[in-house]
């Protein structure tokens, strides 16, 4: 007999021996026969009588039939109960499942050895009632009511945990009267930095110049003023300017002041130069004057406005700065200009062009600025109406150019 029938046939048992007694019971005894009186007992004379009983009047009901009933119920109480004890088989095409899975968490997986598909997994052992009898009896696999293809799990992915961040315990505990030391490291110098940090092969011009900034600060100055590597003359001449003035102003002297400001002030300068070097040339003010008598003196023409059909003239005065100059063999400084002045008129027809290549200054010192004056004839035959005065200016030895314009006003005679 099968493990899993052995309760039910048990319960039968009990069930027929409980019936047959009760059957017992109720049955007369055979060996006390009960007396009959005279008007029970049947004549002899009178013939048997058939009784029919009707067809609307149910038979009564044998006892043996009870009992057979009362045990197909229990049988059908006894599947149900394991049938809702066993665990419903997992649904993998359902669209809960593929859900549930679609939004797992991206991370790396976990290899996992899986049963083959013809190796059902057992089904969990405390959804499984047990024998009270004999726990340690094997118990058979419930039937499956849907027989047929067990499902197969296609893919399982298992992630492990985020790690925590436990702090590590420091083993070192205190003792008394111990010496103890910890791991302390000074900060760094500037110059232990420098030391620790070498200057690249192929470094830019602003990663050379501020290398040597930094060892201007660090009190270094004979490497802050080494030469810079694959830069242009102009660069080369800039950044030194600059270092020697940083030089100058950090190393000043506390107990002269006024020393110190005069020999900054002349670093500065000279840094200035080397600034004009590389800037672009600048046109700072022109005007339309009568009279020019030096840098910033003048007699300006307010409105600058003329008569038409006369002869007019003018003085274009022009202030340049941030040009080039150049030491000569006798220490001058020179610098070399080409000037254009072209007159236009409203629709930008060129009326008057004059050009003066090559106007050379000297000086025994070196300029920071200058003015070029250029007086301009107008022609009678310009008609009333406005007109514009441009100038440009070339600085050949900067290899630079500047333009600017001024407006004027040819009027009819009233």
């Amino acid at each position: 007999m099968d493990a899993k029938k052995t309760p039910l046939a048990l319960g039968v048992c009990a069930l027929l021996i409980v019936g047959g007694c009760a059957l017992n019971t109720q049955q007369p005894n055979a060996h006390h026969k009960r007396e009959t009186t005279a008007e029970e007992q049947p004549t002899r004379d009178e013939a048997p009588q058939i009784v029919e009983q009707s067809a609307d009047e149910p038979a009564p009901a044998a006892p043996t039939e009870n009992i057979a009933l009362t045990i197909e119920e229990f049988i059908q109480r006894v599947d149900e109960a394991r049938t809702r004890a066993r665990p419903a088989p997992l649904d993998t095409d359902s669209v809960p499942f593929r859900t549930a899975i679609d939004e797992e968490p991206i991370g790396d997986p976990v290899p996992v050895t899986t049963a083959p598909a013809s190796q059902p997994t057992a089904p969990d052992e405390a959804a499984v009632p047990t024998d009270a009898e004999d726990p340690n009896k094997a118990i058979d696999p419930l039937p499956d009511d849907n027989p047929g293809e067990a499902p197969v799990l296609g893919e399982v992915t298992v992630r492990a945990a985020p790690a925590l961040n436990v702090h590590p315990v420091d083993p070192r505990r205190p003792a008394v009267n111990s010496a103890t030391a910890a791991d302390y490291v000074a900060p760094l110098t500037l110059s232990d930095f420098l030391d620790q940090v070498p200057a690249a092969p192929d470094a830019t011009f602003r990663e050379q110049l501020d290398r040597r900034l930094l060892c201007v600060l660090a009190g270094q100055y004979d490497e802050a003023r080494a030469p810079l590597e694959l830069v242009t003359a102009e660069q080369q001449e800039l950044a030194a300017r600059f270092v020697e003035a940083l030089i100058v102003i950090r190393a000043g002297h506390i107990g002269d002041p006024s020393g110190a400001a005069t020999a900054a002030a002349r670093e500065l300068a000279v840094l200035q130069d080397a600034l004009r070097q590389v800037s672009d040339l600048s046109i700072d003010n022109l005007v339309l004057c009568s009279t020019v008598y030096s840098f910033g003196q003048y007699d300006a023409i307010e409105p600058p406005r003329f008569l038409a059909g006369r002869a007019n003239e003018f003085v274009l005065y022009c202030e340049v700065g941030d040009f080039v100059s150049e030491v000569e063999a006798d220490g001058q400084y020179r610098s070399v200009f080409d000037l254009t002045t072209t007159i236009l008129n409203r629709a930008g027809d060129v009326v008057v062009e004059l050009k003066d290549p090559q106007i050379v200054d000297r000086c025994r010192n070196r300029r920071h600025d200058c003015f070029i004056p250029r007086l301009v004839r107008l022609p009678e035959s310009l008609s009333p109406g406005r007109y514009v005065a441009k100038i440009t200016i070339a600085d050949t030895l900067g290899q630079k150019v500047a333009e600017d314009r001024a407006t004027f006003e040819l009027t009819a005679r009233p």
